[in-house]
């Protein structure tokens, strides 16, 4: 491949990247206040300010492992709002497994232990890989993933059943008799 041709595929990705990233940041995807939830977590980045609260509504059906339905709420740059606005739209209606599977992939493109190399994006997730090129922000698009897999490990036993969340199938957030401790989540690695 000519060193032009690369070059020009390497813009129009980087270019891809941005636009994936801009469309959700200035839209995000389950964004609310209202997210109806059992569990919740709270995360924050003291170096820059962002700050994310995750929100985990689980469907149990007989017989099978739990649902999971994840929302978010919070404040930051383009990045961490984008970046949670993309876990969210990924993680509608799936299991544990698939969820930590998901926060897996995701620390391995945002940090680009994985590459993208197509023209065309396969998933919006596959533009964190953008990230990567920038060292100082990858801690925000790490937030969201890091504040869900703590959410995960503290909620969850090992077998993935869910532990005792909040009595209530209501947002965590507006329920008095849950008082939810603020944890920063570290995106160091």
């Amino acid at each position: 491949m000519s060193e032009n041709l690369q070059s020009s595929q390497t813009i129009e990705l980087n270019s891809l990247y941005q636009e994936v990233i801009v469309d959700h940041s200035k839209r995000p995807r389950f964004k609310s206040k209202q997210f109806p939830c059992q569990f919740c977590q709270e995360g924050k980045n003291p170096l820059c300010g962002d700050m994310i609260t995750v929100f985990c509504n689980i469907q149990t059906k007989e017989n099978s492992f739990p649902l999971l339905s994840i929302g978010f709420d919070g404040s930051g740059c383009s990045i961490s709002q984008a970046s949670a606005s993309i876990m969210c739209e990924k993680l509608q209606n799936v299991t544990l497994s698939q969820a930590q599977q998901a926060i897996q992939l995701a620390e391995q493109i945002y940090t680009g232990k994985v590459t993208v190399n197509s023209n065309d994006l396969d998933e919006d997730i596959e533009a964190l890989n953008g990230v990567s090129k920038f060292p100082v922000r990858i801690k925000c698009a790490a937030l969201p993933w890091k504040t869900l897999d703590l959410l995960l490990n503290d909620s969850f036993d090992e077998k993935g059943m869910p532990k005792s969340g909040c009595d209530k199938n209501e947002n965590c957030a507006k329920s008095n008799n849950n008082k939810r401790k603020l944890k920063i989540v570290t995106t160091e690695a």
